[in-house]
This record gives C-alpha cells, sequence and structure tokens, in this order.
C-alpha cells in the first residue's frame, strides 16, 4: 500500500484525500516541522495554511528534504486562496488543486503522481555508466571527498532544486545537456576543498566558477570515455545558474536520466539528456 504523508492537513481533508485514492493509500498526518524524514512515503500532501509565504517556505523546506528524489509535493489550497499556481509550483510543489475542483479529475491527477519514476535499463546504464564514474573520480580526485552513487531515475524535464546549478551543452556526434547541481552548503565545502581554503573565505564568486569546473571537468572527462562511440560529443564553455526553482531547456523526446550521489549526510544530483546523432563516428 502507498504510503503519504499529510501535513497539517484537517481530519475533513484527510478524508477527502483518501476517498479520492478509493481508499487504497496509508495517510500519516504530521505537524510541519523543519528536517522532516520522508523516507518510505510515495507523495506529501499539504493542506493551503492561508499565507503565501508561509506555504512556500513550507514547500521550499520539503523540497530540501527530498534530497533530489522526484517525491510529489500536492498542495490542496483553499477555495479564497487565488494566488497563482505557479508560484507554488516554482518553490518546489509538484500539484496545485482544490477540493472544489472535479473529484474525478483531482483522483486521476493524484493517481498519476503515484506511479513510479522509470529506472534506467541495461543499455541505457552503459551510456550513463561514465556519467556515474566521472562524477566520483573528479570530485574523489579535486577534493579528496568519498562520493557515493545513489540512484538514478528518468524525468520529463530538468526542473532543478539545487542553489546553484553547472550547465554543459553537448555537440557533435551526440547532443544534449549536462547539469550538475548542490545545495549551496555542500557546493561551498567541495569548492572550499578543491581550492585549498577555509569555507569562510569563499564568496559567491568562487563557488560559482568552482561548479563551473566541477561540470567542465565531468564532461570533459566523459567525453574520452565516448571516443569512437555513438555518444561521443564536444563540449562549449559552462555556464551556472544559482537560485532554486529554474528550468534548462532540452532536447525534446530524450530522456532525462537524474543520478542522485551523496557526499556524507549530504546530496547533489547530475542531469543527463543525451542523444546520438546517428552519424558515423
Amino acid at each position: 500500500m502507498n504510503r503519504i504523508l499529510g501535513i497539517d492537513c484537517s481530519p475533513q481533508l484527510n478524508k477527502s484525500v483518501s476517498e479520492l485514492f478509493g481508499g487504497k493509500v496509508s495517510i500519516q498526518n504530521d505537524p510541519f516541522h523543519e528536517g522532516m524524514p520522508l523516507d518510505g512515503y510515495q507523495m506529501i500532501i499539504l493542506e493551503d495554511g492561508g499565507d503565501q509565504e508561509y506555504n512556500v517556505k513550507r514547500i521550499r523546506s520539503l523540497r530540501y528534504a527530498c534530497n533530489f528524489r522526484n517525491l510529489p509535493i500536492v498542495l490542496i489550497r483553499s477555495k479564497d486562496n487565488h494566488i497563482p499556481s505557479q508560484v507554488y509550483i516554482m518553490a518546489g510543489a509538484t500539484e496545485v488543486l482544490s477540493l472544489s475542483d472535479s473529484p474525478a479529475a483531482c483522483g486521476q491527477i493524484l493517481n498519476g503522481h503515484l506511479i513510479p519514476n522509470r529506472k534506467p535499463m541495461k543499455e541505457e546504464l552503459e551510456y550513463l555508466t561514465p556519467f556515474v564514474k566521472n562524477t566520483c573520480n573528479v570530485l574523489e580526485t579535486m577534493a579528496s571527498l568519498q562520493v557515493e552513487f545513489q540512484e538514478a531515475y528518468f524525468s520529463n524535464d530538468i526542473k532543478i532544486f539545487g542553489d546553484v546549478s553547472g550547465i554543459m551543452g553537448l555537440s557533435g556526434n551526440a547532443e544534449g545537456t549536462l547539469v550538475v547541481t548542490f545545495y549551496w552548503n555542500l557546493a561551498k565545502m567541495i569548492v572550499a576543498k578543491m581550492m585549498g581554503v577555509e569555507e569562510g573565505k569563499l564568496d559567491a564568486e568562487l563557488i560559482h566558477d568552482g561548479v563551473s569546473e566541477i561540470i567542465n571537468m565531468i564532461s570533459g572527462s566523459t567525453k574520452r570515455d565516448f571516443v569512437g562511440t555513438p555518444y561521443h560529443f564536444e563540449i562549449s564553455l559552462p555556464s551556472v545558474v544559482v537560485g532554486s526553482g529554474h528550468q534548462v531547456g532540452h532536447i525534446h523526446d530524450t530522456s532525462i536520466a537524474v543520478l542522485i550521489f551523496n557526499v556524507g549526510s549530504q546530496s547533489f544530483s547530475l542531469y543527463v539528456c543525451i542523444k546520438p546523432n546517428n552519424k558515423d563516428t
């Protein structure tokens, strides 16, 4: 049975949500607090707190606590909340619904979000493995960090909820986009170790430069591994984007793999969208 975490949900909302799922889910209701454990849940239902700033705060905190897992966060808004849904989507909500909407439509949407993300098949792991290997090698070599690959899944878009992201465009025999994204504290720690300085001596510009160099090294190392294969690519100049909730353009009709890594108790992710051009290599 799927487990759902209801946050700040009234008994009436819990009953309504359970009915929308046909009673086939287990809902645990807890009050919101920072650092909530989310392991073992397949969805989060959040009741509208009546205040935009408070709603955004809770959504952002929960999205951070997901550690880049694509855990659906659904805000059930009140009838008198006329704040545009995009405000909450940008903060990290997956969906914004109202119980005044069609029950059939709400039920279909909610059940759709319970469908698990697709995992890589064997042939897909063949092209993802070099990205995993080189991501670990770059941080272990440049920052003396132990990096553990956690999991991989496929997403429909590159929607980034890290604080700082390095982006690399790929072209040549294969084209696409590669994005590494970190929460700020982890990025700061990694860059400080790369530069051999104390974290307190880093400013935002140095952290941006460090993240840019990380995506550059991951791309360059993986490029060499793909020589002579349909996935061989050329790299461009990297760019850096700061701020959670940004969306990165990508090739349409191409799978986007999300690779999650752990450094101690902290996580970061690498988004891989690459498509061979079917030209002779």
